[in-house]
């Protein structure tokens, strides 16, 4: 971080003379100049003259803020409100911090003008007659000002009073102090999130924990922390690396520390802690202190440094840093700040500082390696200084040596210093990190969890030690993550137990080192894990014989994923607990292989006919996973298996049965049956109680459910999507109350039953019909009588009932049900909780105006809907009782609606319902023009714009809204569109390499939402389209400068120095996961929104609104659309279904 650059004056002290300045000012400038705040304050001497002399300009400018005492006749001397404008100026254009007070008046009365406020601008406004816009700019100054959060006298004692004021701008402005840390990238966001726990300024005593893993900069950021506010404090200390100091000295030696450092020098003789915990608790009672205790890993050093919170005096700050967060929650500190690794701009920053000695690489060779090793390092601080260090001075060559080595044997000072945490573990601990380490980072934490438990590692309890010990995470989708360094650590310690023999460590993952093991049979009863796996290497063939298999009688842990010369294994070891293997290429499993302490059997896309025969004992086993094993011809008997949770046989082609002993598994919570093809029907008892998830998607000759379903009382998902013979559903389906998600899609249920919308948890509820040539059924059709079920339940609109019981309900998908101008229940306005609501490929001419009233909806899909003859007025401008705050609209191929409609207006007016929320404002429509509103316009799929400092002190100032036009000339590809915002930050004197001023340091990025087209619509999108997304400034930045910058009184300051903040570099693009992608952006633009833009609106002055400008977008002849709009069949087909259908007659 760069030290701040500092004011001549940390306050510009603005009063009226004849009212303060012999008082309370002089007593306020007074305590200023004690704490040791320089403070300007005119000279009385000064007060004679008419004009303000032009040095009180310079001294406010040269001000780090201006504390404004606002007195009775503040606002009658001409020269306070010259200062005030000024004052007001340095505010919105340099983020100068302005802190009032209001002396024996009320804010109101200065924000109204009211009493001796409005007397005095009478008297101004007499004397300044032919000036009037010098009086608005003294008004406006004084309103804003009014405006700003304070401090209130109050009948308070003055003294005191001044002692809170003169505290709390110490506070704010310790945290601005340069800091001479010129390497310490990233660190600004830090210390923001970090102040704002500690508090400073409060006269509580706080002590706050700072957690992280080793290497990821705790220490560094305490060490800011401290030489920022320590001058602040009445003593102070910092006692370094704890755990290694209490180790060589004891812990007496770190307590007389604490007390030499605070006390100044005293000397204390004790030789006990107890004698210690005295002494500390009675000498700093009465004291302001600030203490950082570093690298504490056991809570007698926290009870012995720490003691509680009365060891200390008001306004102290304890902060602890350490690696066991637990150890943190367990002594009941205030608060944690967790630290996080750097983001992979400010890592490749501080990577290139310790390596080249700037910000930037000269040389592309060196760039390209330079990223290699960045994403080694993983963004922890540690692993890039002490590469970067490596790396300086060092050419190409000697860098793809050194890369080359790190990808064998990583540096030893980084695993040395990530190896302490790991040496403190217990052992089943230590055997949890090392598989996780070796096997299964990345997975599911619950799978996880379910195999170590069979090991009887205890993972519940170990998994939890590891997380609060920083040597784990569990990320947003519930999956286990190891950071890769951390990880590489872990194997080199599983290596280190034999470096020549890999046959005699207890774990093998690297190909090299299993094909070694395999092919010279130098296999060990140590080994307890394995991974096969020959991608890299496909060429070579793994030999897995009984010789060496029969020597490794300790796996626990076997997976396979590739294709091995197995014919002739006729053993597994019986200890296995998990055997994953991926294209098991044999028709049965060892019939010597006894699984008792089997868990988890996973054989996808295996060649298996037959899991095993008669009673074979799996008590233990809870996860069994057979997808895609096409040649498996029955389900095995579950008897044996009474524990299994999950159970995964989708893509099972050949199963027209499923045992009826599923009926047991009592503890059975998933059971997936996708794309079995051939099942006919379920067992009569799967009355399954424990079961939560039931998926028959694409189950084509699955005729019904039994009526047991209803036995499934913890049931919260069940699909029944793609089961085109499906025509009802069991009335007692009505007792699973708990179900959250149902999926009726595509299936013959032209009726749904009235108790599914009586169901109160129901949360999603999908009737999508099939319209259209699908085409992921394209290279294999479904036969005639399919596509006669389709054509029939295509003309066939469907029956809604009453919608109201749906309390729960968040998406309802009705995606091509031929719905007509009233099909829909007008409760739809009910669903109070709905989100999400998609009515693409429908028939109505009008969208209901109840839908209005979904106060929550956030999506609306009306792709496809062709009758739609304009954009609805209600959802333009919708109602203000109950509002519709929706944020995304889908009108794909809705060319009648889009030519009819004015776009603007809708824009003007849904940006007026929706320009202040902290949600974007999207959509997609046909169209092939940006409109010339759009100020900033370019072509292909990005655009950049500045956007100065000033705009973010700019209250006028709302947003940003993006837009672009676009095809999709692929239907048959999943495909996304979205925008992402990069907001470069430049300061001034910055420069980047190309000489643009940015030097792409800590740059933002903002994501829109995601759009998936070929979900939506089995057809390309030839035709341009337009699409829009809106930020708000509040979406932009999700800080206020005012925050940043320390103004509001109660808000937490940053090392930030906005004032030196010149503008940012705003650069917005259009996005796609897919590198060949079939979106393609033709062109695109932008425009800064303001308040004013949504002022005045009306039809007239948005005249040319029309997206479709040339007439030759919407109003065409008969084209490819309106054929693929006529029906999903070719006509012939079509005569098929009126052949059948009057057959059908005929027999009634």
């Amino acid at each position: 971080m760069s030290s701040v650059s500092r004011k001549k004056y940390d306050v510009f002290l603005s009063f009226r003379g004849e009212d303060t300045r012999n008082n309370f000012t002089d007593h306020l400038y007074d305590a200023l100049k004690r704490s040791g705040i320089v403070t300007f304050r005119d000279d009385p001497k000064l007060d004679a003259g008419e004009e303000i002399p032009p040095q009180l300009f310079r001294a406010i400018q040269q001000s780090w803020c201006s504390v404004i005492v606002c007195s009775r006749t503040y606002a009658f001397s001409s020269w306070c409100l010259e200062e005030l404008a000024e004052i007001v100026k340095q505010r919105n254009e340099k983020g100068h911090k302005v802190f009032p007070i209001f002396y024996d008046v009320d804010p109101s009365d200065l924000r109204k003008h009211k009493e001796k406020f409005e007397e005095a601008f009478a008297k101004h406004e007499e004397r300044y007659k032919e000036d009037k816009e010098k009086i608005l700019r003294w008004r406006n100054a004084l309103t804003q000002v009014a405006n700003i959060k304070g401090w209130h006298l109050n009948n308070r004692h003055e003294s005191g009073f001044i002692a809170d004021i003169v505290r709390k701008i110490s506070a704010k402005l310790c945290q601005t102090y340069p800091v001479f840390h010129d390497e310490l990238v990233g660190i600004s966001s830090r210390l923001e999130e970090l102040y704002s726990k500690i508090e400073i300024g409060e006269d509580d005593i706080r002590i706050i924990g700072i957690s992280g893993m080793g290497g990821i900069g705790k220490t560094t950021l305490a060490r800011v922390v401290y030489d920022q506010m320590s001058s602040h404090f009445e003593g102070k200390c910092f006692i370094a690396d704890v755990r290694e100091v209490s180790d060589k000295f004891g812990l007496v030696s770190l307590q007389k520390q604490l007390l030499f450092q605070i006390l100044s020098g005293e000397g204390f003789e004790f030789f006990n802690v107890h004698e210690g915990n005295a002494i500390l608790s009675h000498r700093l009672s009465h004291k302001k202190v600030l203490v950082v205790i570093d690298d504490v890993d056991n809570l007698q050093h926290l009870k012995c440094l720490v003691g509680r919170h009365d060891w200390f005096g008001l306004g102290s700050r304890i902060i602890i840093t350490t690696r066991d967060e637990h150890l943190l929650r367990s002594y009941q500190v205030d608060d944690v700040y967790i630290s996080t690794t750097l983001s992979p701009e400010d890592a490749f920053q501080l990577f290139n500082l310790k390596a080249f000695g700037s910000e930037i690489v000269a040389e592309d060779d060196l760039m390209k390696l330079s990223k290699h090793v960045v994403r080694y390092a993983g963004g922890l601080p540690l692993a890039l200084e002490v590469l970067g260090s490596f790396f300086c001075g060092r050419d190409a060559a000697q860098w793809r040596s050194a890369i080359q080595r790190l990808e064998q044997d990583s540096n030893k000072e980084i695993l040395d210093r990530l190896r302490i945490s790991f040496d403190g573990l217990e052992e089943t601990e230590k055997n949890i990190f090392l598989d996780i380490a070796c096997f299964f980072n990345g997975d599911e934490k619950d799978f996880v969890i379910k195999v170590l438990d069979g090991c009887e590692f205890f993972p519940d309890i170990g998994i939890d030690v590891l997380i609060k010990k920083s040597l784990l995470t569990v990320n947003e989708n519930n999956k286990l993550w190891m950071h890769n360094l951390l990880q590489e650590m872990g194997r080199k310690i599983v290596r280190e137990k034999s470096f020549e023999e890999p046959g005699k460590r207890c774990r093998l993952w690297e190909q090299k080192d299993v094909y070694h093991v395999l092919n010279n049979n130098t296999a060990t009863n140590v080994i307890e894990g394995m991974i096969i796996d020959n991608k890299r290497e496909s060429n070579k063939m793994l030999n897995l014989n009984v010789d060496v298999v029969s020597k490794m009688k300790k796996l626990r842990l076997l997976k396979v994923l590739c294709l091995t010369n197995c014919d002739e294994l006729k053993y597994l070891p019986n200890e296995l607990r998990l055997l994953d293997w991926m294209g098991y290429p044999l028709r049965f499993l060892p019939p010597s292989f006894q699984p008792d302490n089997l868990v988890a059997l996973l054989l996808p896309y295996s060649r298996i006919e037959q899991l095993w025969k008669g009673n074979t004992p799996l008590y233990k086993l809870k996860v069994l996973n057979l997808k895609g094993s096409e040649n498996l011809i029955k389900t095995p008997d579950f008897t044996t298996a009474p524990n299994l949770e999950t159970l995964i046989l989708e893509g099972c082609i050949r199963i027209v049965h499923v045992h009826p002993s599923i009926g047991v598994l009592s503890r059975l919570k998933l059971l997936n049956l996708r794309s079995c093809k051939s099942l006919r029907n379920l067992p009569t008892k799967i009355g399954i109680e424990s079961l939560e998830t039931l998926i028959l998607k694409d189950c084509r000759n699955l005729v019904s459910l039994p009526s047991s379903i209803g036995g499934c009382k913890c049931l919260k998902t069940l699909d029944l999507s793609g089961c085109y013979k499906v025509e009802n559903l069991p009335e007692n389906l009505q007792q699973v109350e708990l179900l959250e998600e149902l999926d009726l899609s595509e299936t013959a249920i032209a009726k749904p039953p009235s108790f599914i919308f009586e169901l109160k948890n129901l949360k999603v509820l999908s009737l999508n019909r099939l319209k259209g040539p699908s085409t992921k059924l394209a290279p294999n059709l479904p036969s005639l009588f399919q596509a006669f079920q389709r054509g029939r339940m295509e003309s066939v609109p469907l029956m809604l009932h009453s919608l109201s019981g749906l309390s729960s309900l968040t998406e309802l998908k009705l995606r091509n049900c031929n719905l007509h101008d009233g099909d829909i229940p007008s409760d739809i306005s009910c669903l109070s909780s709905l989100e999400k609501l998609e009515l693409g490929g429908n028939n109505f001419s009008s969208v209901p105006a109840s839908i209005t009233l979904l106060s929550r909806l956030q999506y609306l899909g009306l792709s496809n809907c062709r009758e739609i003859k304009s954009f609805p007025k209600h959802l333009i401008n919708p109602p203000k009782v109950r509002r519709m705050d929706c944020s995304r609209f889908n009108v794909l191929h809705c060319y009648r609606m889009v030519e009819n409609t004015n776009v603007l207006t809708m824009l003007y007016k849904r940006l007026k319902v929706v320009a202040h929320l902290r949600t974007c404002l999207e959509a997609v429509m046909p169209g092939s023009e940006i409109l010339k509103w759009f100020s900033h316009q370019t072509v292909g799929s990005s655009i950049k714009i500045h956007l100065s400092n000033n705009i973010r002190n700019d209250s006028r100032w709302i947003g940003v809204i993006f837009c672009c036009i676009f095809v999709n000339d692929d239907a048959s590809r999943e495909e996304e569109l979205a925008c992402e915002v990069v907001i470069h930050h430049r300061n001034s004197g910055q420069a980047g390499s190309n000489g643009s001023g940015f030097s792409g340091i800590n740059p933002r990025r903002v994501r829109s939402g995601s759009w998936s087209f070929s979900k939506d619509c089995n057809q390309p999108i030839i035709k341009d389209h337009f699409f829009y997304c809106y930020f708000s400034r509040d979406r932009l930045y999700p800080f206020s400068l005012k925050d940043k910058c320390g103004e509001s009184e109660t808000g937490n300051s940053s090392t930030l120095d906005c004032s030196n903040q010149e503008f940012d570099e705003l650069q917005f693009s259009t996005t796609s996961d897919d590198c060949h992608r079939s979106v393609k952006v033709k062109k695109c633009g932008i425009r800064l929104v303001y308040q004013k833009d949504l002022e005045d609106i009306n039809e007239d002055s948005a005249g040319e609104g029309s997206i479709a400008a040339n007439g030759s977008l919407i109003k065409r002849k008969r084209d490819v659309y309106e054929e693929m709009d006529a029906g999903p069949q070719p006509k012939r087909i079509g005569k098929f279904f009126n052949f059948m259908k009057g057959l059908q007659g005929k027999k009634h």
